[in-house]
């Protein structure tokens, strides 16, 4: 667990406790804690019980909702929702260090009749719900709103889920300490928070210093994230992992390709490489050749017009080439490793249906193949069973272009680009809409400043981008490759009309 989420635990579980000083928090003690004559001690620890799993899962219902709705709204990992996150947690410890009073504030106590009506342990839990959802009783910190916020801006379902889950039980250990002692000690602990309101304070200044924490932990998690940028190779693109942690890509231009394995460097004299398991696949013309990365024997050629990408798994080989019925196809083959050519034709796998699509780069994991395709409405990532045929597509969007895949076992890298902003993604192909980010550029549109040069910007229309949105850059992600706890992608500037020559480099992201 990183620092950043202990802290955001923390938080959320201090906010919880301060909780305990609100009319609901004496009123769950006195239920409980009162009613051990009647029902008996064996009953009140088991409302105690259900009353802390109640208030666990309204934590986890409210803050889930607020990370998945940040989500949705789909500034989750950027600069923007960072910067937001901090901004809310900084303003919050302010506010609880003076003293702020809490607004707005629901003043709303739990449903009374439900202890005389329901069964004790039931009416607990419901309780328990209540005041874990946080909102639909007495607020007595502005952490709750803060951690509200924070669960929008950060747009994750596992921060909401941490913070429910400590909010929750913050909620319910004081009330789980106290009622069964109600007697002996709940009473004088009740009377102490009632009648001493220093001690509530005392929990909002420390409310206040873990979300100055939390704002530190934040800054430094996206500090972290810039350092953990480094470069790889200048000039070049296209990157291949393969086993032992090689690395191969092509130099920009055509000028051949670069193989980086066990500490060398060696010169590969290919228009195109793949590395998979322990194959090396390179382009030289219409052939393709596949070779041992260790021995360098030829294991197959294959002939291959009009081949422009490349990948190798230890089972398939996948290229991009013309399709007979036009547009781009992928097509793979499933080759002899021993010596000559490859036995079976090759068969086309995706496309072949006009020029009304686009095929991306192919990316190999064993059987699985996946490719982006894009037509003018539509932007897909599709995966490809290649022994079953079985095929079936990950994401889809009409607003934002899905490009550039890689694959890993289960873990899928790929590229998603908007009119705001380029963000390098990673996700499970069991679970594709759960991606976190990994990078963020901004976008290479040109925005239209919304008045003529010399005139007045008076009635030009906002920006449909968040705040903190970086800007325009002329540097599109590109090629990919995933392997590890590494991510690499090409980070590319082409030739621009005034006569700059294209650049290129390659970068590797902690993943």
């Amino acid at each position: 667990m990183s620092a950043s989420a202990i802290v955001l635990l923390l938080t959320a579980f201090a906010a919880g406790v301060t909780g305990a000083w609100s009319p609901c928090g004496f009123s769950m003690v006195e239920t409980l804690g009162g009613a051990r004559g009647r029902v008996g001690a064996r009953v009140v620890r088991t409302s105690c019980a259900t009353f802390a799993l109640g208030a666990l899962a309204g934590g986890a219902i409210t803050f889930t909702l607020l990370g998945g709705l940040g989500a949705l709204l789909g500034g989750a990992g950027s600069t923007a929702a960072l910067s937001a996150a901090v901004a809310i947690a900084l303003a919050a410890a302010l506010g609880e260090a003076l003293g702020v009073r809490v607004v707005p504030q629901i003043r709303r106590q739990v449903p009374e009749p439900w202890r005389r009506t329901l069964p004790l342990p039931l009416a607990a839990g419901l309780y328990g719900i209540l005041l874990g959802l946080g909102f639909t009783t007495f607020v007595l910190t502005l952490a709750v709103w803060a951690l509200a916020g924070i669960a929008v801006a950060v747009g994750s379902l596992h921060a909401g889920l941490l913070i429910g889950l400590g909010f929750g039980a913050g909620r319910a250990l004081p009330v789980v300490l106290m009622a069964p002692r109600y007697a002996t000690l709940g009473q004088r602990l009740e009377l102490a928070m009632a009648e001493r309101p220093a001690l509530l304070r005392r929990l909002r200044l420390a409310d206040g210093a873990l979300l100055a924490a939390l704002a530190v932990a934040f800054l430094a998690s996206g500090s972290a994230s810039a350092a953990r940028v480094q470069s790889v190779a200048r000039r070049a693109t296209d990157p291949s992992r393969g086993d032992g942690g090689a690395l191969a890509f092509e130099r920009l231009g055509g000028a051949g390709a670069v193989l980086l394995a066990g500490g060398t460097r060696s010169d590969v004299q290919a228009q195109q490489v793949a590395l998979g398991g322990r194959w090396i696949a390179t382009r030289s013309g219409a052939t393709i050749t596949v070779r041992d990365r260790a021995s360098g024997a030829a294991a197959y050629g294959v002939d291959a017009p009009g081949a422009s990408q490349l990948a190798v798994s230890a089972r398939w080989l996948v290229w991009r080439a013309p399709a007979r019925h036009g547009g781009d196809g992928l097509w793979a083959i499933v080759p002899h490793t021993t010596s000559g050519n490859a036995g079976a034709g090759p068969t086309l796998v995706a496309g072949g249906t006009g020029a009304r699509a686009s095929i991306s780069r192919p990316a190999l994991s064993g059987d699985r193949l996946v490719y982006a395709t894009a037509t003018t409405s539509v932007s897909r990532l599709v995966l490809v069973n290649l022994r079953t045929g079985r095929r079936r597509t990950l994401l889809a969007s009409r607003t934002t272009q899905l490009s550039q895949p890689s694959l890993a076992g289960d873990r899928l890298l790929f590229v998603q680009s908007s009119y705001c902003a380029q963000r390098l993604r990673l996700t499970s192909i069991h679970d594709p809409g759960r991606a976190r980010t990994l990078l963020t550029l901004g976008a290479t549109a040109q925005r239209d400043a919304g008045h003529e040069p010399g005139y007045t910007s008076q009635g030009r229309e906002a920006s449909r981008c968040p705040a903190g949105t970086p800007g325009r850059t002329d540097t599109v992600l590109w090629t990919t490759a995933l392997a590890g706890r590494a991510a690499y992608v090409t980070l590319l500037r082409p030739a621009s009309a005034g006569g700059a020559p294209a650049a290129a480099r390659i970068v590797r992201v902690r993943a």
